[in-house]
């Protein structure tokens, strides 16, 4: 099971037991989220096996012609390789979002991971007590927030701490605490290719590890 269609089942579930109506109008936001992922994934394999758009539009029933406009930017490229840096950051990312006991890492992960990795001047310690204690016995976030893994995506080649910067500043609550604890681009950390060691899944690739 992919990451997104882990994530579909965990905010379904929530969704559906949600004691609030507010909890559950969060729950199915990020539910459509994750559909919308899962559904690019779908039509990236399909594509990747020859499909043609008219055999796609087909099945999501609409024309072959919304089909293309809808889908032809995942005939592109397959996912960025990530940078070593970089993807030490979103490992951190990933600490910071279990951390918070967040389902996904947000853009207020980044920034605490790019703070440290030192692309990003921020009072870290100052940031982390804006959320509260740490959660206790939280479930492991789901991956990158989808609007996040969206933007990533879109890069090709090797992707590094400075498109992890630009990124995390379009979004909002990312800037929110930047604003709010003093924080400013500060250096591009230079990013270096992964090493490949040698054996199957050496090469690390965004969306294999951080849907």
């Amino acid at each position: 099971m992919s990451p997104a269609a882990g994530r579909i089942l965990t905010e379904l579930q929530r969704a559906l037991t949600a004691g609030e109506p507010l909890d559950a109008l969060a729950a199915l936001t990020q539910l459509r989220a994750a559909l919308d992922t899962y559904e690019a994934e779908q039509v990236r394999r399909a594509l990747a096996q020859g499909e043609s758009f008219a055999a796609i539009a087909r099945e999501v029933g609409i024309s072959r012609q919304a089909a293309h406009r809808r889908y032809r930017d995942l005939t592109t490229t397959a996912p960025p390789t990530l940078s070593d840096d970089a993807r030490a950051a979103l490992v951190r990312a990933r600490e910071e979002a279990a951390r918070q006991g967040s389902r996904s890492i947000d853009g207020e992960h980044l920034v605490l991971a790019l703070a440290h990795a030192g692309a990003l001047q921020l009072d870290i310690e100052a940031a982390r007590r804006s959320f509260g204690p740490p959660a206790l016995d939280a479930p492991k976030p789901a991956g990158l927030h989808p609007s996040i893994h969206a933007r990533l995506v879109r890069n090709t080649g090797v992707l590094g701490i400075d498109q992890l910067v630009q990124a995390t500043l379009q979004d909002a609550g990312a800037r929110r605490l930047l604003d709010q604890f003093g924080g400013s681009v500060h250096k591009l950390v230079h990013s270096r290719p992964v090493a490949h060691r040698g054996g199957a899944g050496a090469e690390i690739r965004l969306a294999e590890s951080f849907h």
